[in-house]
């Protein structure tokens, strides 16, 4: 019986680890949201656009909002909207805990052309009866928190067979040539360069294959060294 039960646990924890590693956590934070995004006054809206990586599928996603209103508020008069892709998904009024949270399945339905995530946040708020009152009163407030996040399933299918050179621009920042670039070496760098341009980020770098394998020795050196230092440490 013991024996049964060590692995009727054991299934459990890797059925745990297996769905660990189908799912990715991606924060508000991590996708450039520094700091809580404040939305004021009576009727208010902020809006958020993020990009899906190729290597995630939307169906079995999920998007989890944490969201923190105004103390002053009349929280059962106070409403909190949701809309993903131009289509509203949720409407409630405010509970009255201080911190709350809302999780949203998502779809494919849910993303925008160029695999965008489009999330507006609405709100109308109550602090008085008085609606004249409520107009410029400075607590009439609710922050979407940075620590929200997008729970996003790894696409099993396709893995990374989905990502390609037209699909990652976003994260790349560096432009990679030989030492003795070709004519086509050199139309290929300036074609990427023009594509890198179009970004929002559009700081990057280039360096020479050379340099670059430079680069990978120096961070592999790095890792090893603040491996060992760990390790001495412990």
């Amino acid at each position: 019986m013991n024996k049964f039960f060590t692995l009727l646990a054991l299934v459990f924890l890797l059925s745990k680890a297996s769905l660990a590693q189908t799912q990715t956590i991606v924060s508000f934070a991590s996708f450039g949201q520094e700091e809580d995004e404040a939305i004021y006054g009576m009727s208010g809206a902020s809006l958020f656009y993020f990009k899906i990586p190729p290597q995630n599928q939307i169906n079995g996603s999920k998007l989890v909002l944490r969201f923190e209103p105004s103390q002053a508020l009349i929280k059962e008069n106070s409403f909190i909207n949701v809309i993903i892709n131009d289509k509203p998904v949720y409407s409630s009024r405010l509970s009255k805990d201080s911190i709350q949270t809302l999780v949203l399945n998502l779809s494919k339905e849910d993303l925008s052309p160029g695999r965008f995530l489009k999330i507006q946040v609405k709100t109308l708020l109550t602090i008085t009866d008085d609606i004249c009152k409520d107009l410029d009163n400075p607590a009439m407030w609710l922050k979407v928190k940075k620590d929200s996040y997008l729970s996003l399933v790894k696409d099993a299918k396709g893995g990374l067979d989905n990502v390609n050179i037209s699909n990652c621009f976003d994260t790349k920042r560096a432009i990679v040539y030989p030492a003795e670039p070709s004519l086509n070496d050199l139309k290929a760098v300036a074609w990427a360069y023009a594509r890198l341009k179009k970004q929002p980020t559009s700081q990057f770098s280039f360096l020479s294959r050379a340099k670059f394998l430079i680069v990978l020795k120096i961070i592999s050196w790095w890792a090893i060294w603040a491996a060992c230092l760990k390790i001495k440490n412990h």
